[in-house]
């Protein structure tokens, strides 16, 4: 529920303070007149600036002082520096960028929910995409999922893409990777991101066929972007039905620190609201975030981002909703990340970025009398080189180095006895990706990556390839292809540690036309999966009982529009993901599509800035057709198929002066029409008279959700 916090503090500080500032402000156009919202504008040597919105304009404050060099720059185009004397408020300014030679012309979406050119081929979501997004609840994940490729899974959470589960999705902080980024969770009961967006500028979610620079994922890659300096002092204080959060930032001269504190207990909800779950105790968490930046030199920044989550529950839990047998299901986690990166310019225009990241995870479940602690600690580090050579050639060269280890310790009551085992892993990678501009039309983009596991003494190349060609001023056509590596899950791998990593080739097509803020984009895609885990039983300790002859596919088409220009004030987008996908893994006897797969995904999200009231409104709605789940004790089963999914959810968010600050008041409710939704099947471990093994639906915990709550800034 920490998330609440975060979504109307994001809408106070975009309105930022009622006190006077040093205000910059101006408009940014290409040549032929037409704005280039997303163009990024600031004071040279210094972090103030701001992007242009879907009019190109901007506008930000600053500090400085006297004469100041101001630069513009935007994908695509020549970036501009231009003189500017802050001593008097300074007139609005405009400024004009040509295009780049031998680069294609960008495709940008202001709002956030899209960016690509070139060969960039992510989605980029910003903090108020997420923020504002009804269904989402501020989750970065949540919010990802109304873009296509993506699955609802409501039953696990995570992200589901192109046929991946959610393990196959890796999830990086600048560049750096997090280990455990969502929270714990109950069975049957989703998980949530462990951050908010408001600590981030942009998420960088590629569906694939992504860079040299990332590994061991064979899916997707999530990139989260921090923030910068903060542009004041500020505190916030924000009370709510399940708890309480406060945080401050403090900015200095190259420097700032934010910091946030939180204290959540959903008693208070789950006695007002009916839940399908029988909750012993109901989910405590206390959590806490800082972010410490500091310029060193002319160029280069240092970035500190630390977190950590404390949280305790306790469940009666019965898969078949008969709580007369229901045991009792009791959870503790403990999450501590760190994460430090360092950036700036060398000699003869080499850049360079470097950093490390921890993560310390503890869980511990008790299930009646048995108790399961597992700890995971993993440590990261990067460094990356890029040089521009003329306006031809970019070179990006790095390194990269991981450890990681999982323990599980397992007590059984019935035995009187404990079980303990552990697992160590260790890599290295280096990569080289140079992007050449061909022509003015085309460019290119080849990539190796080399990695060595340390567990296999192992090394492996693989190979990445990009190309895009611009077909006219605002459509371009694009390709992919890569393959890509991943260790299996630990729960196999602790079990028969000479598994081999799992693999995955991405082939990608890609055709996307933009003009004045609006974007159309269609995607075909295939995957072809090998060396994936198989086993006879997936608690089996026996070696033997796992291989690596899991096979698969997935292939799809993906569809997207967004348009933020025909009606003033209204963003909306539309996605949809058509899937065709089999997979021989884990305990299948044969080529099935998996059950977390619904074959069509569609998504509506719509939002609204109503001006004379200062007031955002959102509606999502999101359907997924059925699901297939297969009976376990069955090796040859048709499968069982469940609803098809349904949800249309809505938020308000209202901004007011309050004493010369602002403050924001929430409403948002979940699944408001109250759909009957099912996300998967348990089956009965014993046969009926009939010897048939009764399937039972997984049902969310509520019908709906609500939420309100207030948030003052101090």
């Amino acid at each position: 529920m920490k998330i609440f916090f975060y979504i109307m503090l994001f809408c106070i500080l975009s309105h930022g303070s009622l006190d006077a500032q040093v205000l910059i402000t101006g408009t940014v156009l290409d040549r032929d007149g037409q704005s280039l919202p997303g163009a990024n504008v600031s004071i040279k040597g210094s972090y103030d600036g701001a992007s242009a919105d879907t009019a190109g304009c901007f506008r930000f404050k600053t500090t400085a002082i006297g004469k100041q060099i101001l630069i513009v720059s935007y994908v695509g185009y020549k970036t501009v520096e231009m003189e500017m004397d802050l001593s008097l408020p300074p007139a609005p300014v405009q400024i004009t960028l040509d295009w780049q030679p031998g680069e294609i012309k960008s495709v940008v979406v202001t709002a956030g929910a899209f960016e690509t050119g070139d060969l960039k081929r992510p989605i980029v979501l910003k903090p108020m995409d997420i923020a504002t997004t009804p269904s989402a609840l501020g989750d970065i994940y949540g919010a990802l999922t109304t873009l296509p490729g993506t699955q609802v899974v409501g039953e696990e959470g995570g992200l589901y893409v192109r046929g991946g589960e959610g393990y196959e999705t890796r999830t990086y902080i600048d560049g750096m990777q997090v280990h455990k980024p969502f929270l714990s969770k109950m069975p049957d009961i989703p998980t949530r991101s462990r951050f908010s967006p408001i600590l981030f500028r942009g998420t960088v979610f590629s569906t694939g066929g992504y860079t040299a620079e990332y590994g061991q994922a064979l899916s997707s890659v999530v990139n989260l972007n921090t923030v910068g300096l903060v542009d004041q002092t500020e505190t916030s204080v924000m009370l709510m039905s399940v708890g309480m959060t406060g945080s401050h930032s403090q900015r200095w001269d190259k420097g700032s620190f934010s910091g946030s504190l939180q204290y959540l207990n959903m008693m208070p909800y789950n006695s007002i609201f009916k839940q399908n779950m029988s909750w012993e105790k109901d989910p405590v968490q206390t959590d806490g975030t800082f972010l410490l930046r500091q310029q060193h030199g002319k160029y280069g920044i240092l970035k500190v981002f630390g977190s950590f989550s404390l949280s305790k529950s306790a469940l009666n839990y019965s898969f078949n909703g008969d709580t007369t047998g229901a045991s009792l299901i009791g959870l503790r986690n403990n999450n501590y990340y760190i994460n430090a990166v360092y950036s700036d310019a060398l000699a003869n225009q080499w850049k360079i970025k470097t950093g490390f990241s921890g993560t310390y995870d503890y869980s511990g479940t008790g299930i009646d009398k048995d108790r399961l602690e597992e700890t995971v600690r993993g440590i990261h580090h990067r460094m990356t080189f890029t040089k521009d050579w003329g306006d031809f050639i970019t070179l990006k060269i790095g390194e990269e180095a991981a450890w990681y280890s999982y323990e599980r310790d397992y007590f059984t009551a019935d035995q009187e006895q404990g079980y303990s085992t552990d697992l160590k892993e260790g890599d290295f990678a280096v990569y080289a990706e140079p992007e050449i501009s061909l022509n003015d039309n085309m460019v290119l983009r080849t990539g190796l990556r080399a990695e060595y596991a340390s567990r296999q003494e192992s090394a492996s190349l693989m190979p990445r390839l990009s190309l895009a060609y611009r077909v006219g001023d605002y459509s371009q056509v694009s390709m992919a292809y890569g393959l890509f590596r991943q260790r299996p899950e630990s729960q196999f791998l602790i079990n028969n540690k000479s598994l081999e990593t799992e693999k995955a080739t991405h082939f990608i097509l890609n055709y996307q036309y933009e003009i004045e803020n609006r974007i159309f984009r269609v995607e075909l895609y295939r995957k072809w999966y090998d060396n994936l885990v198989k086993f006879t039983s997936e608690y089996n300790p026996d070696p033997s009982t796992y291989s690596n002859d899991g096979k698969g596919y997935a292939q799809g088409i993906d569809i997207f529009w967004r348009d933020s220009k025909t009606i003033r004030d209204l963003d909306y987008w539309i996605s949809y993901s058509f899937i065709d996908s089999k997979r021989n893994y884990k305990n299948f006897s044969r080529q099935l599509q998996p059950s977390f797969l619904s074959t069509h995904t569609f998504s509506a999200v719509m939002k609204y800035f109503y001006r004379k009231a200062n007031t955002y409104a959102g509606l999502t709605y999101v359907y997924a057709s059925p699901k297939t789940g297969y009976n376990p004790f069955f090796e040859v089963s048709s499968g069982d198929q469940t609803k098809a999914y349904n949800d249309l959810s809505v938020n308000v968010v209202i901004i007011r002066a309050f004493l010369k600050k602002y403050c924001a008041i929430l409403l948002n409710v979940n699944n408001l029409l109250g759909f009957n939704n099912e996300y998967g099947f348990n089956y009965s471990s014993i046969p009926d008279a009939a010897g048939n093994y009764t399937p039972y639906p997984i049902k969310p915990q509520s019908k709906r959700f609500f939420m309100a709550g207030a948030i003052f800034n101090l």
